[in-house]
């Protein structure tokens, strides 16, 4: 029996791993933070936060005001949104039912995205010649889950690309430039345009090896839209946020 007691008590130690079998709950104001969230029930709670959910939430609520959520949702996901002021862009992760959403507050505003494997399917990387070199654009969402820094399985095909201009070009030179939509505080865009930058830029040095040039890297954020992030009418334009959402590359030779 003391043994027992014992090996309940060590497990009582181990928040960590209780954790992973339960909830993930989210607690506190102003934050602005990137979670995985796969096969988990999520709860946020508090006011002002943007935070991103990626790998596919079971579920997901929301309590609380003036929060911007971006979340990639299991097929069947229940979505509870709770408050004033909350906007919830979403994808869905899979196939099979779409989530149940439930709201009830004032201001309110879902959106369903699309998935980056769709994106994909679409063509993800223009190709520019330039004086200098080429000028490479690779899309946003076929890289990164929504409001992350860390790189999806499908950004490999578009990043071998890359590597195999570096190692054809063999360049002087290389700028790697993130970029975001609208969406979101300035300052925290421009945290994560640079925080993308930097994670192509170790997934490259890691592949080309010597071939890989000296690299400056930049973070803009919302500051250089190649494409409107609102229609004319002020209504908002997914399509142009969606072109906005990239990584540039500049080779010079």
């Amino acid at each position: 029996m003391r043994r027992i007691l014992a090996l309940l008590a060590l497990f009582g130690t181990l928040p960590a791993f209780a954790q992973g079998l339960g909830p993930l709950i989210v607690e506190g104001n102003a934050q602005s933070r990137s979670l995985d969230c796969a096969g988990r029930d999520v709860v946020v709670r508090g006011e002002r936060n943007q935070l991103a959910f990626t790998g596919g939430c079971r579920s997901l609520e929301v309590q609380g005001s003036t929060s911007e959520i971006r979340a990639e949702l299991a097929p069947g996901a229940r979505v509870s949104l709770r408050g004033d002021t909350l906007d919830l862009r979403w994808a869905m992760l899979g196939d099979g039912p779409p989530p149940r959403i439930a709201t009830e507050g004032r201001q309110i505003r879902v959106e369903q995205v699309a998935a980056s494997a769709q994106a994909a399917r679409g063509g993800a990387m223009t190709r520019r010649e330039t004086p200098q070199g080429v000028s490479l654009n690779l899309s946003g969402d076929v890289l990164f889950p929504f409001g992350g820094d860390r790189l999806r399985p499908e950004a490999e095909a578009g990043l071998r690309e890359v590597v195999e201009l570096i190692r054809d070009l063999r360049p002087r030179s290389m700028t790697i430039v993130g970029h975001t939509d609208s969406v979101g505080d300035a300052a925290v865009n421009r945290d994560l345009s640079l925080r993308r930058a930097r994670a192509v830029q170790r997934w490259l040095e890691e592949r080309a090896g010597d071939a890989m040039p000296p690299v400056v890297v930049e973070g803009r954020g919302a500051a250089e839209p190649v494409a409107p992030n609102a229609l004319p009418d002020g209504r908002d334009n997914p399509e142009g946020r969606a072109r906005n959402r990239r990584v540039e590359f500049v080779l010079e030779r």
